[in-house]
């Protein structure tokens, strides 16, 4: 509407110019000067009402420099109020976790070996005989924490096989094995048979385990790796020793998994084959396995035997 009444207002502008001239004469020219002023006068007056749509224009930049100010309060609330827990609340909880771990048993770790293991040696370096009670961890984490208690309650510190699937889904309780002081062995990620593996299959077994035990409690599994089932072939052992691990069996087994396993039976298949050197491996998912724990480790320390880590029956004294 503004701009269709200025080009109206400017068309009769235009006629008293165009007809005045020829009804004055001099005098005429006088007034037409006084008319030219004032309608310059007018125009610079008047240019400010053709300004509407630039005033429009003048009013939009203004509110749109208001709303680009607020982005630039917003990421300055947001660094503000974002790092400041984070940076208090996450060092503060990691630092205090992971210190409290051992990561790597006093003892350290053998070198890998091409061969396979069933028995380590049978002596301390004090001359002190010596076996190697293991766990493959699996099942509910609160019977891992009566095991971890009463390994606690006599002293001994010893190696858990960890399954990376476990780890996964129990990240505390598997921390928890490495703050006891006990040493972290690979026992794969899914579980499967080891016999009918491909070396790519093998080695992604083995390094994903790794991974998520280095991950939660700084500590290797190297050179430690007990195959599930003990299922394993030629390829599986070579490839598991060019990835620094050890294929570790067993001597003999608590065999608690059997039907009519009992207390009793899992002691007679550990300690009634004692033996200098032996490795036993049993799991962590039986209520007879607790039971008969604390039994078999007092039936070997009455007869003087240490029960040691994987690392400390497996590596030959200094000569």
């Amino acid at each position: 509407m503004s701009e269709h009444k200025i080009e109206i207002r400017r068309s009769k502008g235009q006629k008293v110019r165009d007809e005045r001239p020829s009804r004055v004469g001099v005098r005429g020219v006088g007034v037409l000067l006084l008319i030219l002023v004032a309608l310059a006068v007018g125009a610079c007056g008047g240019s400010q009402p053709v300004e509407p749509a630039a005033q429009a224009a003048a009013d939009t930049p203004t509110a749109e420099p208001t709303a680009t100010a607020m982005p630039t309060a917003t990421p300055t609330m947001a660094p503000t109020d974002t790092p400041t827990p984070a940076a208090t609340d996450t060092p503060t909880a990691v630092p205090t976790e992971t210190p409290t771990p051992t990561p790597e048993p006093a003892t350290g770790r053998p070198p890998a070996s091409p061969d396979i293991v069933y028995v380590g040696i049978p002596t301390t370096p004090e001359g002190d005989p010596q076996v190697n009670i293991s766990f493959d961890v699996q099942g509910d984490p609160a019977q891992l924490m009566k095991i971890l208690d009463i390994l606690d309650q006599y002293g001994v510190r010893t190696t858990f096989f960890v399954q990376g699937e476990w780890m996964q889904q129990y990240p505390e309780a598997t921390q928890e094995i490495a703050r006891r002081g006990h040493e972290l062995g690979n026992h794969s990620w899914t579980h499967f048979n080891f016999s009918e593996m491909t070396a790519e299959e093998v080695t992604k077994e083995l390094e994903d385990t790794e991974a998520l035990a280095l991950e939660l409690t700084g500590q290797t599994t190297k050179p430690y790796f007990r195959p599930p089932f003990g299922s394993r072939s030629s390829l599986s052992i070579q490839t598991a020793y060019d990835l620094g691990y050890t294929t570790i069996i067993w001597t003999y087994g608590a065999d608690e998994w059997r039907d009519g396993a009992t207390a009793q039976t899992i002691y007679d298949n550990v300690y009634g084959n004692k033996a200098p050197g032996a490795l036993y491996y049993t799991h962590t998912d039986r209520q007879i396995i607790i039971d008969a724990l604390p039994r078999v480790i007092e039936a070997f320390q009455a007869d003087g035997f240490k029960l040691v880590t994987a690392g400390e029956i497996l590596t030959a004294p200094a000569e």
